[in-house]
């Protein structure tokens, strides 16, 4: 085995050193300048090339590639060949830039990341340990100048040929650069912190360096172009979801909100200069935040003298050698001593994390102009296509392409709120002193017409389809995704429903009394978060906002409206038999000719509908109970690095169930109470936020309550610590509110 691996590896060596070299030559001006000489058989080295990779496919161990890697032949050969040819435009210069293309392509293929399959679902294949770091070097080499470019001039002669006109050998060229398009943004940047060697720091920002070349190198409007002309060519859905994959790829590890905040500007520098000042103010902010947190417990400069203390209780003894345990109460020693317990379920990982990976300011300006113009021309017909080709299941549409379509179509919708929440605030303005210094960038109008394809109503049905499929096959990922861009139409609906074109909000009306109408609808999106159990942190935020927006949408839907009606599924009840039936005598031998009819008929009666009127109030009953705030509260453990949005949502549920709907047992456990405590001690070394600071104004008033109730009615301690029992509110509840809890309430309503 040893010897074939070895003869494989002279091989390809052999091959790769036949394609070409760097030779001395002198130039006219009498300087000497290394320039890449191509070898008389390097197209048939790289054929064969080719044709050693295919035959490897089969091989688990992908010795071919593994010996390309070790051989360098990207950034020896391949790369200085494809600039070789740059400025040519034969056949002869094609042939071999094709050639290279055919060899990126299976050299980049990416790592099948499994998106779908649950924690010992399927056996994953143990990859090269080196697969990845290979793939961060091939895309380095091809960030030079000139290589995109090049490629994409051989893919743009295919392209400019009608369709009926093409060959394969054209159609081929397409798909090829597409798939290297493709894999390039799929190979995920070095994760490495701060510090580092100029190499590892290289190869950790090369993400946004390939935006920066994609959009210089017009490979994204090449992208944008096929994803505008998406509803008019034919036979184009392999490409579409190379474009969706490759946007994917790009946009998932960047907030829109991060996109929005760069502000266009005539002097480049000023711009850099804000934005490293922007930088280092949230890094400061981060690491006091940290520090505060880290030396909670640790000794100050007071402590100088120490001491050490004997605590004895129940016939115990902890010995405390802090000056602190001369004083400090029991409870305050115990838990500078107490470790973080590791005991609980274990949670899924989560599959769509943010990390930092966009921080130079071109590369936000390039994503910004990239959203701006497929919003502008890409949206409505590239999202359509896409719905068109998933609901006639057509092959090209894989399993893991669902979810990057959901992910990238809500990507586009926030985006598309935030850029259109500033065109309201601009029209509302008739007149800005600094309105000459905006740029015509900022001074686009996004209406809602953009994002049509997303407003639409089999838009909605097509994702609550999906939605129910993905929860019944517990496919957690999915619905994650799903639910994120339901949320996102929603909030675009009432920002519709708020307009002051008429259009829009007939349009808006229309969705929604439809979207509500469904009682299964309903029934599933509470679903949602009763089922959390052991998935993910980034699931059950997800979940938790999209409640969030749930509940604020029923509400304001329901305020204009006398009667809302919903249609539930009503089960009738079967007739009872006959005595004679029972007995016995009835005609039993009587066969139904037609059994399909009959299944329809009794599913018919049996099965039906009726229209009620709707009660807000019973439906939101379903969400106030003690296991809803067990997830919340399982949220809340990671307070620490929770943003403002979440504690907004989570105050906003805790209000609604303990102010609004006087539920306030479900507060008065121990676990939770326990909870509250930690984060009113903490309250000063976390971030300040205003989601934060209505969370703490809750806690207060849920305590305040808490004693007040105590105080009348002092079993409330003994059913604190047994979650199942419900306090009785008939002795307390009518007692007086202080002034402190009649002002939170008004606060918060």
């Amino acid at each position: 085995m040893e010897n074939d691996e070895s003869d494989v590896k002279t091989y390809i060596l052999n091959v790769c050193s036949a394609i070409g070299g760097m030779e001395e030559i002198m130039q006219p001006d009498g300087s000497i300048q290394q320039i890449y000489c191509v070898g008389d058989e390097a197209l048939a080295c790289l054929r064969d090339l080719k044709k050693a990779i295919r035959i490897d496919s089969q091989n688990s161990e992908k010795t071919v590639l593994n010996a390309l890697a070790e051989c360098n032949v990207v950034e020896t050969d391949i790369v200085p060949l494809i600039l070789s040819f740059s400025d040519q435009q034969s056949d002869v210069a094609h042939r071999f830039i094709l050639a290279c293309v055919e060899l990126l392509v299976p050299m980049t293929w990416p790592v099948e990341q499994r998106l779908h399959q649950d924690d010992g679902d399927v056996e994953e294949e143990e990859e090269e340990p080196n697969a990845l770091q290979y793939y961060r070097k091939y895309k380095a080499g091809l960030l030079k100048e000139g290589v995109f470019e090049t490629i994409l001039q051989l893919v743009m002669r295919s392209v400019r040929i009608p369709h009926r006109n093409r060959s394969i050998v054209d159609h081929t060229t397409i798909r090829l650069g597409l798939y290297l398009f493709r894999n390039l943004t799929a190979i995920p940047d070095l994760n490495m912190p701060q510090s580092g060697t100029i190499e590892q720091i290289r190869l950790s920002h090369m993400q946004e360096m390939l935006m920066i070349r994609y959009y210089e190198s017009d490979i994204i409007e090449f992208l944008l172009t096929i994803a505008s002309n998406s509803d008019r060519q034919e036979d184009t859905s392999d490409w579409n979801v190379l474009v969706l994959e490759s946007l994917y790829n790009l946009l998932k590890s960047i907030d829109p909100k991060d996109v929005y905040a760069y502000r266009f500007a005539d002097n480049g520098r000023k711009a850099d200069m804000q934005e490293i000042s922007k930088k280092l103010s949230h890094l400061l902010s981060e690491e006091s935040s940290t520090k505060r947190r880290k030396t909670k417990h640790v000794p100050t400069r007071h402590n100088r003298f120490g001491g050490t203390y004997v605590m004895a209780w129940d016939g115990k003894q902890r010995v405390s050698h802090k000056q602190e345990g001369g004083y400090a109460d029991y409870d305050y020693l115990l838990e500078t001593e107490k470790k973080k317990s590791r005991v609980g379920k274990r949670k899924l990982e989560d599959k769509m994390r943010y990390r930092k990976v966009y921080q130079d300011a071109k590369a936000l300006m390039y994503l910004r102009l990239t959203a701006q113009s497929f919003l502008f021309s890409c949206f409505n017909a590239f999202c359509g296509s896409i719905i068109k080709d998933i609901q006639r299941e057509d092959p090209k549409i894989m399993k893991q392409d669902y979810a990057r379509f959901f992910f990238t179509m809500r990507w586009f919708l926030e985006y598309h709120s935030f850029e259109q929440h500033a065109t309201d605030a601009r029209k509302k303005q008739n007149h800005l002193e600094d309105n000459e210094m905006l740029n015509e960038w900022d001074m686009k109008d996004f209406d809602f017409a953009l994002v049509a394809a997303a407003l639409d109503l089999k838009t909605v049905l097509f994702c609550l389809r999906h939605m129910r499929m993905k929860l019944e096959d517990k496919q957690w990922f999915d619905v994650q995704m799903v639910t994120d861009c339901l949320r996102q139409i929603l909030v675009s609906m009432n920002a519709m429903h708020a307009s002051d074109v008429e259009e829009y909000r007939k349009v808006a009306e229309h969705i929604q009394s439809n979207l509500y109408y469904e009682q299964t609808s309903l029934d599933l999106f509470v679903d949602l978060i009763r089922r959390y159990k052991i998935q993910s942190y980034g699931y059950l935020k997800s979940v938790i906002l999209f409640t969030h927006v749930l509940l604020r949408s029923l509400d304001n839907y329901k305020k204009g409206k006398k009667v809302v009606f919903v249609r539930k599924r009503q089960q009738k009840k079967k007739k009872k038999p006959s005595e004679q039936e029972q007995e016995g005598e009835g005609p039993r031998d009587q066969v139904v000719d037609n059994e399909e009819e009959e299944e329809e008929y009794d599913e018919a009666e049996y099965q039906s509908f009726k229209d009620s009127v709707f009660n807000f109030e019973a439906f939101e009953k379903k969400f106030i109970t003690y296991e809803i705030v067990n997830v919340y509260c399982s949220l809340l453990e990671c307070y620490e690095e929770l943003q403002s949005e979440h504690f907004v949502c989570i105050a906003s549920m805790f209000h609604r169930m303990m102010v609004k709907r006087n539920t306030e047992y479900l507060f008065w456990k121990l676990p939770v109470m326990e909870l509250f405590n930690r984060i009113l001690c903490d309250y000063p070394r976390l971030p300040e936020s205003n989601g934060l600071s209505q969370l703490r104004q809750f806690i207060i008033y849920s305590t305040r309550q808490f004693f007040k109730c105590a105080a009348v009615y002092p079993l409330a301690y003994v059913e604190a610590l047994v979650p199942s029992i419900q306090t009785n509110r008939l002795t307390w509840e009518n007692s007086v509110v202080t002034h402190d809890d009649r002002d939170f309430t008004e606060a918060t309503e």
